[in-house]
């Protein structure tokens, strides 16, 4: 049934594009397409399998959404309270205001940062790095701050909640709710787990979202008796090179709910067939059906989708930490209108549709993720092989 598909991926590695990748693509509940390609570790020559533990980056960010949604549940925020509710690091914004000249101002932002701003990306907390003055800011503030650390003498490293109150004292790039960015919005939404629960992000993810669903080799780091299951990452556009990028074999005390969590094309599966399914899986809620539908639909304004420019976003809107497909002929996808998920830095990906039925998740390794240059061709194969 899905020949289109495995012709697709094993090009990918045949032609030397990619190291390898692992898919698995659901159908009214039964599996229509498992498969791995390529090497894990290439210097090892171990092969990709349906248990290899992938870092799968940005795809954090919606276990992040679902675990935080069932503190929505159960009344503890509302969409539309202040961050500063639950870190007080938030209040009081700034915006580092950019001039003409490429010179900045700091000046007092007109209201605070809201929990829906941080969902939707339109809250301008920036990553840190070069594309604006707020993330030219937060990448020397962050650089002075731990180069000034003496953990030898006793100062503490920053937890989760810790980071993310002092990236709230940092400026904005623009006024909370004006443009959509993709920024660090989600790793605040960890800190707000944290805060309203009083455990650990990683706790609390375990308890209420990878054991009720059996993802038994999903979190923020890989223990040791797994490390021969680890992807190894390459730079594809530098003759395959191995990235040196270690992974954490134990707790870390920063963790990152928009981009750290590790997991399996199989475990990320049962996460997204959750979704598929309102929110219950095998027996075991997790989320109501209409909490779903709410993350699903498309909730920016005309102004903010007009800031919502790359490749992999034309035809797509923005829920809460996911893109939602509303025009297939603009995205260039023979899918369907509804269509909705995410992707990952290192080229992973992963769609849900509830018109088909139908679940996708693709892991891979990729130094850059270049998801524009594979995921329509993984999308164009899979829908044509839909009857």
């Amino acid at each position: 049934m899905m020949e289109l598909v495995q012709n697709t991926l094993s090009r990918f590695v045949a032609d030397g594009q990619i190291a390898g990748c692992s898919a698995r693509i659901m159908r009214s509940d039964e599996v229509c397409f498992e498969g791995s390609f390529g090497y894990a570790d290439i210097e090892k020559k171990i092969p990709m399998s349906d248990s290899t533990i992938f870092p799968i980056a940005s795809m954090s960010k919606v276990v992040t959404v679902a675990g935080i949604m069932q503190l929505y549940e159960q009344g503890l925020f509302k969409l539309w309270d202040p961050v500063s509710e639950f870190l007080p690091g938030f209040k009081n914004p700034t915006i580092a205001k950019e001039n003409p000249d490429g010179s900045y101002e700091i000046v007092p932002a007109k209201g605070e940062v809201t929990m829906r701003q941080l969902f939707t990306m339109t809250s301008g907390v920036p990553y840190p790095g070069n594309d604006t003055a707020a993330a030219r800011i937060r990448s020397e503030k962050e650089k002075a701050y731990y180069a000034s650390l003496k953990p030898e003498k006793g100062d503490p490293l920053p937890g989760t909640r810790d980071l993310c109150n002092m990236v709230g004292q940092l400026p904005l790039a623009f006024e909370p709710g004006e443009k959509w960015m993709y920024g660090y919005s989600i790793d605040v939404l960890g800190g707000v787990i944290e805060a309203l629960t009083g455990k650990t992000l990683g706790e609390y993810l375990k308890e209420n979202i990878y054991d009720p669903l059996g993802m038994k080799d999903t979190g923020f780091y890989i223990p040791k008796d797994k490390a021969d299951r680890a992807a190894r990452l390459y730079h594809i556009q530098d003759g395959m090179k191995p990235s040196d990028r270690v992974y954490p074999d134990a707790k870390p005390l920063f963790e990152s709910g928009g981009g750290g969590l590790f997991s399996t094309v199989r475990d990320y599966s049962r996460f997204a067939q959750m979704l598929l399914h309102g929110g219950t899986l095998d027996g075991v809620r997790i989320l109501g059906r209409k909490t779903i539908d709410l993350i699903s639909t498309d909730h920016l304004n005309a102004q903010q989708r007009a800031t919502d420019s790359w490749d992999t976003q034309r035809g797509y809107g923005y829920g809460l930490g996911v893109r939602v497909l509303t025009d297939p002929a603009l995205a260039d996808i023979n899918g369907s209108v509804g269509e909705w998920g995410w992707d990952g830095a290192f080229g992973n990906w992963f769609c849900v549709d509830p018109k088909e039925n139908l679940t996708c998740v693709y892991l891979t390794t990729n130094l850059p993720g270049s998801h524009y240059r594979f995921i329509p061709k993984l999308m164009a194969s899979m829908y044509a092989s839909i009857d």
